[in-house]
């Protein structure tokens, strides 16, 4: 299963992991290529959750593709 750290400005994580990936809101939510993995753990770490924010939408569009995030919208 591909990890990965769900922020709101990549550039300011120094982490390097070789099964888990720093990626930015935006990337996460725009681009194709996540959206087409079957498997995946998503760790939101973007600075809020309210609703209509990237945070919430991370987290909702994460489970609409079955990974699994963390938080959940629910929480």
């Amino acid at each position: 299963m591909k990890k990965y750290i769900v922020v709101n400005q990549p550039d300011k994580w120094n982490f390097s992991s070789g099964d888990i990936s720093v990626i930015s809101s935006k990337d996460y939510l725009t681009n194709p290529q996540y959206s087409l993995q079957k498997k995946a753990r998503i760790f939101n770490l973007c600075k809020d959750y309210e609703y209509q924010s990237k945070g919430y939408y991370v987290s909702l569009l994460a489970e609409a593709r079955g990974h699994l995030p963390i938080p959940t919208v629910k929480n």
